[in-house]
């Protein structure tokens, strides 16, 4: 996407306020704490389980393919998460006007009226990069039935606070 699809998306006599993109590259969120120890529990049972099995595989082929479906989502958990958080990130870019916050990515534009934003809430590191939340990730149902909605925000931005401030001043400005 080029710098310039965002001034593209702006109504006239709207103003740009700032500009910006997530950070380049792999990181590691809170919820790793918990994940990373599961992969590698969920992988090494794999190990496990498997290990003896490859001789039979030998003499039934058949019998391996019951295994890909597990060994596909451990390799998922272990790494393929982070690559694939990675490239949905490189194609978004966030622009925060005088009359809404925008979220671009690589399949929707997202528009938020400051009024329409339920909530607004950061999570920044020590280096200023950070997450700042207009509605949080959330499960609901439980089973076979759970779903996830996805979460909508500003993610892994420089300067995250400045932003966060930003925003607010505009959701202060529209009550």
């Amino acid at each position: 996407m080029d710098k310039g699809s965002i001034r593209g998306l702006l109504q006239p006599g709207e103003r740009l306020l700032w500009e910006g993109a997530p950070e380049r590259g792999i990181r590691l969120q809170r919820s790793d704490w918990y994940t990373i120890p599961f992969s590698l529990v969920w992988c090494g049972m794999l190990c496990i389980i498997i290990g003896p099995q490859i001789r039979i595989a030998s003499v039934l082929p058949l019998m391996g393919l019951i295994y890909v479906p597990f060994i596909l989502a451990g390799l998922y958990l272990l790494v393929g998460r982070f690559f694939f958080r990675a490239y949905r990130l490189s194609g978004m870019r966030y622009a925060v006007t005088d009359k809404r916050a925008i979220i671009v990515s690589r399949r929707e534009t997202v528009s938020l009226l400051y009024r329409q934003i339920p909530m607004l809430q950061k999570e920044i590191r020590r280096s200023g990069v950070g997450t700042i939340w207009f509605q949080r990730p959330t499960y609901y149902g439980s089973g076979s039935h759970r779903r996830h909605i996805p979460g909508v925000g500003f993610e892994e931005i420089a300067d995250a606070e400045e932003v966060y401030r930003l925003l607010e001043s505009q959701m202060l400005n529209r009550e």
